[in-house]
């Protein structure tokens, strides 16, 4: 009040001075001010929402200066939707990206490069304890993420509508899975085999598809000699098609999985957990909701739930090693805060306190996981997971190929095209990728 009475009875001028001297005062030493926090945002694609707002919150308490925002995002938005908010500057400081994705958004200048932060401050037990570092490093040799959690995908089966239907064992190939499926859907009336069949952008179909190439010895893009070509024919592409085609022509997979393209959609796992699908495939922390979702129904019962690789070919059934890596935005303005939350996600407490449904990307802290016993076929096809080695080292945007591969199986499935167009035009648009580069 003594202020401002004062400076009500100063001129102008003198007012101008007053305040000059209260600037300059309160720079001077020990005359204490309050620094606003530093905010983040980090963008989080996976379901477990109420379980990272907790580790989150873990953060704030030990970093009282920096808040971080919670901001959810749809795998199947994630990848495209980050690319064009790189385009005009406006990004989340960390964002959740699949292990195929840092490469490319690297080199797109939307990833900020990690080397100069690592450097200062090096993560967990060091760069050689992380899985898939040859994924987050781009062709300038620059490290554009940090991965973060490692998964597969494996076969989740209702042990339950099996026994109804008189599957006394696991699928093992392809066509063991086609004809479990149709028996379950004549003898419970059940969904078969609950497969996500859209096409929408980064969906499912593209692991099927690959899945399908990998365990008959074909890969979509493979490398020799460091050259790299398309690995499929025309006849491999019509094969598969025709093959999951098949699940929604005879009905044992209802048409209104077109309109399903995420392995997490609710339509699979309230299937899966109110006995309506039969089976499914996924990675693990999607196949523990299902479970969870179960057991919230069902109090005091055993869940009727088991896993089992990814079904063999001519060769042994493969699936991809998957994971999720943390990259910080090119345009943050504050990279270090960023690295500490990226830091601290990566702390071994993480993996055993809010996120334990998750399994680390450290290799070190894997040797303490204890899959369970619904998850064993999930440790057993870990055995037989491959990185995408060729699909993101090559000419071909990985991306890309996803979204395409996607559409092109979409259309195929739906009967928008025929099968052989969709498959002539998926690998003359692939060609196409590798000429434009």
């Amino acid at each position: 009040m003594i202020f401002k009475h004062l400076t009500a009875c100063l001129g102008i001028g003198a007012r101008r001075v007053m305040g000059a001297l209260m600037v300059g005062a309160a720079l001077l030493p020990g005359v204490a001010q309050a620094a606003d926090p530093v905010t983040l945002t980090f963008r989080f694609n996976d379901p477990e929402q109420k379980e990272m707002r907790a580790a989150l919150d873990a953060f704030e308490k030990a970093n009282p200066g920096i808040k971080v925002n919670l901001e959810r995002m749809a795998w199947k938005d994630a990848r495209d939707q980050f690319l064009r908010e790189a385009a005009v500057g406006e990004t989340p400081d960390v964002v959740h990206i699949a292990f195929v994705w840092a490469k490319e958004m690297g080199a797109a200048g939307a990833l900020a490069a990690l080397d100069a932060l690592i450097k200062a401050k090096p993560p967990g037990k060091g760069l050689s304890d992380f899985i898939a570092m040859d994924l987050a490093t781009g062709k300038d040799g620059k490290v554009y993420a940090l991965p973060w959690t490692t998964d597969t995908w494996a076969m989740v089966y209702r042990t339950d509508l099996l026994d109804q239907a008189g599957v006394k064992t696991l699928p093992t190939t392809w066509d063991d899975l086609r004809q479990a499926s149709r028996d379950v859907h004549a003898k419970t009336g059940k969904t078969g085999f609950g497969f996500p069949a859209g096409s929408a952008s980064s969906g499912s179909l593209w692991f099927l598809a690959n899945y399908n190439w990998w365990s008959n010895g074909k890969a979509l893009i493979v490398e020799k000699d460091k050259t790299f070509s398309v690995g499929v024919d025309k006849a491999d592409v019509v094969g598969t098609m025709n093959y999951f085609k098949s699940y929604l022509d005879n009905g044992d997979t209802p048409k209104s999985m077109l309109g399903v393209s995420d392995w997490a959609d609710p339509v699979i796992i309230r299937g899966l957990a109110d006995g309506t699908i039969a089976i499914g495939i996924m990675p693990p922390a999607s196949f523990r909701e299902a479970i969870n979702a179960y057991t919230a129904a069902n109090p005091g019962k055993a869940a009727p739930f088991k896993s089992g690789p990814v079904p063999k070919g001519t060769t042994v059934g493969t699936s991809h090693l998957g994971g999720r890596m943390l990259g910080i935005s090119a345009t943050s303005k504050h990279p270090e805060e960023a690295w500490k939350l990226v830091q601290f996600l990566n702390d071994p407490s993480i993996f055993t306190g809010a996120y334990k449904s998750q399994f680390p990307a450290q290799r070190s802290l894997l040797q303490t996981v204890d899959f369970g016993p619904e998850l064993k076929g999930f440790a057993e096809q870990l055995t037989h997971a491959r990185t995408w080695g060729p699909y993101a080292e090559g000419p071909y945007a990985m991306g890309s190929m996803w979204n395409l591969t996607g559409r092109a199986f979409g259309a195929a499935l739906s009967g928008q095209t025929s099968v052989d167009a969709a498959a002539g035009d998926l690998l003359t648009q692939i060609g196409k990728l590798n000429a434009g580069r």
